[in-house]
């Protein structure tokens, strides 16, 4: 069972889809070695039965809530005079002012430009130019108003996607090495059952066999929500993105694992979804991302998605945000996906989860299906992140 509450309403609804079958239109990290090791901030308590989040609130470090103290991987910028230093990933506490709460865009590429609301009374403003969706492939679509209609999607539609979006790739993605690609189990997200959908060879383990297992071979590692890992496992995940890796995290992963591996880039504002189909907007299309995808869509959250805020604006790049969950946020910001990057590696972070996240009767049911490509816009965007951290070379 997932956490999500459906009502019998709802459930009848979505047998009534898929006995329909609906067909979907598809076109077509080095950092310097140390011997020292620092102790890590305590991980988030971990969920047994998924209990409301708001439970959870009172258990949150200390850590956590200082906003003000940023951990930076000297691996960042390549000085050598840290405080301490965990695996190879050089690290040093810094007092700074506050920043800002909630999240910004950066005008300009400069560090010192100014920064900006995503959002305005609660009224997205554009972000980048059409030519600049043109580059980075993505088709322009209008802002999706009313939810789209559910749809059984099979894998021939996921796979003619990545087709089109990546030719070259497809004709080699069945030879792709499984441990290229390792995917950590989790008791929400099922982030296994769209690679395959995809097409991507990949390695599936549990929680408590990353530290058994070797990623000197690994490129691309994916943290299913609840993203409940023990310490030594964050140090792990550190370092592993810190000399390339790719690090897919999703939606609780965000407080339980993410902020202890990565201090000061963001955290959990304490806000939740209600588990509903949400509009989504991409506001920057970078083509890692966006290849092959389009710039309005809807994006399926799950019940209490922890909403994000952004806590260092000069890192962290807003890639997609929604009106419909601004309304839900503490920050008004909506934030539906961030990237940033660590060492010679990057992570992107998904508000909500990677799989269909359909009933576990209904694996192709798909909730939020995007126009044009026929499968998710959160799904195509991960996929986009996973394939570039495969053809990307690792220095090991």
């Amino acid at each position: 069972m997932t956490r999500r509450r459906f009502s019998i309403v709802s459930s009848v609804v979505s047998l009534a889809v898929c006995a329909t079958s609906v067909s979907m239109a598809s076109p077509g990290v080095l950092a310097q070695n140390s011997s020292k090791t620092a102790s890590m901030p305590a991980v988030a308590p971990s969920f047994s039965g998924r209990p409301s989040q708001s439970n959870q609130a009172a258990g949150v470090g200390t850590a956590g809530r200082n906003a003000g103290k940023t951990l930076e991987s000297r691996a960042e910028n390549g000085h050598d005079n840290s405080a301490e230093s965990v695996g190879r990933s050089k690290m040093m506490m810094q007092v700074k002012p506050p920043t800002l709460q909630g999240n910004a865009v950066r005008e300009g590429t400069t560090s010192g430009a100014a920064v900006k609301p995503l959002l305005e009374g609660n009224v997205l403003r554009e972000t980048a130019p059409d030519d600049a969706f043109a580059a980075a492939g993505v088709t322009k679509t209008d802002i999706m108003l009313k939810k789209p209609k559910p749809a059984r999607v099979e894998k021939d539609v996921y796979r003619a996607w990545v087709s089109k979006a990546h030719p070259q790739f497809a004709l080699k993605a069945d030879s792709t090495d499984p441990i290229e690609i390792v995917e950590v189990k989790g008791q929400w997200d099922k982030a296994d059952r769209t690679l395959k959908n995809l097409g991507l060879p990949h390695t599936t383990i549990g929680a408590g066999q990353l530290n058994q297992t070797g990623l000197e071979r690994t490129k691309v590692l994916v943290i299913n929500c609840a993203g409940t890992l023990d310490r030594r496992s964050l140090q792990g995940i550190r370092d592993f993105v810190a000399r390339g890796g790719y690090l897919l995290t999703t939606d609780w992963a965000l407080d339980n694992m993410l902020k202890q591996t990565f201090p000061g880039f963001v955290e959990w504002n304490k806000g939740k979804s209600k588990g509903n189909v949400v509009d989504a907007q991409v506001i920057l299309p970078e083509k890692e991302f966006f290849q092959g995808t389009v710039s309005n869509a809807s994006w399926k959250l799950d019940e209490e998605s922890q909403t994000l805020r952004v806590l260092r604006p000069d890192a962290v790049k807003v890639l997609a945000v929604s009106r419909e969950l601004a309304k839900l946020d503490p920050d008004r910001q909506g934030i539906l996906a961030v990237t940033f990057g660590f060492g010679r590696g990057k992570v992107l972070h998904l508000v909500g989860h990677f799989d269909n996240n359909s009933l576990p009767f209904l694996p192709l049911h798909l909730p939020d299906p995007a126009p044009v490509i026929g499968i998710g816009l959160r799904q195509a965007m991960s996929a986009n992140f996973v394939i570039s951290g495969l053809e990307r070379n690792i220095g090991r």
